[in-house]
């Protein structure tokens, strides 16, 4: 018998049992249908999330180049690690779109000072608004601190205790930044920190502070890269030339966070979860499988007389094998097949009331595709041996 009519003879058999196919077919179109949904949605959160983490806002992809200073104790003056030559070095890479110098972070920076004659060195916040946040003694910076420039400081209960040996005693005394003197209004706590968790042990006005002859440091450099760029490889090259030609290269180091590796970790992390979700949802197939082997059982019951007139007529066992075998496959196909279709419509339905779309790869196709088929030879072959090895002059009695 040729493959042909098997095909032939296994579609006839099924279209005879409509019903009872259509029943079988169902637990495999619901497991497949649930995996690719799920896969679907998975990936389209993986994309959405890689893009989020690196992009900006406007859609571009960026990254940030840090200065960190050299330590060295006989130095008290804030370095800026970039300057206009470094802007032209870097913009030299032709997948460089834009490079922007940096000021502190959030407001925040480092520089020596001196209380009561000794030399402390603190974390500044330079603020544009009224501060009153972690007082333990004193006042906060009012508003008409800041419009009308009062040199006024917060300062920590660390450095209130260097330099006047109580938060009490250091209040309406003195502080000195940057050679020039401000007065302490208030007294913080030493763990006062942004909501960046960024800790800071100084409060100045931030207008006061620049209006007075302040070098603050231009610390980092944001770069915006060409879409589709190589973010990593790119910045990564970028920060080799300037540690070898920056205009600081020989008072501290430039560096970055490589984001492939953040974005690798949070890709992997999703897949994770995703896999786990299918491994679930796959204990279905696993069940529906059942349903096929259990319907070929009946169908081989039932058709044993069928089995005996093909042996009788020159039927192999090999050839009845592959006739119920074929019937498996071709009924965990069309069920794949349909749940497969099923899947996708369903992920782009649930994609459209959230906030990515689903991703449908060839990956899916083939998953499906592979699964049904090998659901079909597991659990339609002991059915189809128990066809093949009947015995025909037992089937004639």
């Amino acid at each position: 018998m040729r493959i042909y009519e098997l095909f032939v003879s296994a579609l006839r058999s099924l279209w005879a049992n409509k019903r009872r196919s259509i029943l079988t077919m169902l637990g495999i179109i619901i497991g497949i249908a649930a995996v690719i949904t799920i896969l679907s949605l998975g990936d389209g959160v993986r994309i959405e999330t890689l893009k989020s983490l690196q992009a900006d806002s406007s859609g571009q992809q960026s990254s940030e180049i840090n200065f960190s200073k050299a330590y060295n104790p006989d130095s008290s003056n804030e370095i800026s690690g970039f300057n206009d030559n470094d802007i032209k070095m870097v913009q030299n890479n032709s997948k460089v779109v834009k490079a922007k110098i940096q000021s502190g972070y959030k407001g925040i920076i480092s520089g020596p000072g001196k209380i009561n004659g000794k030399n402390v060195m603190g974390i500044i916040y330079l603020t544009t608004k009224p501060n009153h946040e972690y007082l333990i003694a004193g006042r906060g910076i009012s508003k008409n601190d800041l419009l009308n420039n009062n040199p006024v400081a917060l300062i920590s209960k660390s450095i209130a205790k260097k330099g006047y040996v109580s938060p009490k005693n250091a209040i309406n005394a003195g502080i000195e930044l940057n050679g020039v003197s401000y007065t302490i209004a208030g007294v913080i706590e030493d763990e006062a920190e942004l909501k960046e968790y960024q800790n800071y042990d100084v409060v100045v006005p931030k207008k006061f502070y620049m209006n007075n002859g302040a070098d603050i440091p231009h610390d980092s450099m944001k770069l915006t890269f060409v879409k589709g760029a190589d973010v990593s490889k790119e910045t990564r090259a970028i920060v080799q030339d300037l540690n070898k030609k920056g205009s600081q290269h020989g008072n501290g180091s430039y560096d970055f966070m490589d984001m492939g590796d953040i974005l690798k970790g949070a890709s992997d992390t999703i897949k994770a979860v995703t896999y786990f979700v299918v491994a679930i949802a796959s204990i279905s197939l696993f069940i529906a499988g059942i349903g096929v082997m259990n319907m070929m059982y009946i169908s081989v019951s039932e058709r044993t007389q069928e089995i005996g007139i093909r042996m009788a007529v020159g039927a192999t066992q090999h050839q009845i094998l592959w006739q119920f075998l074929i019937e498996a496959i071709i009924l965990t196909l069309t069920g794949g097949m349909i749940g497969y279709l099923s899947g996708i419509g369903l992920a782009k339905i649930i994609s459209s009331f959230l906030p990515f779309k689903a991703i449908v790869t060839f990956s899916t196709f083939l998953l499906a595709f592979g699964t049904s088929t090998i659901i079909g030879l597991i659990f339609g072959i002991l059915p189809a041996k128990t066809a093949s090895n009947k015995n025909l002059i037992e089937i004639l009695r």
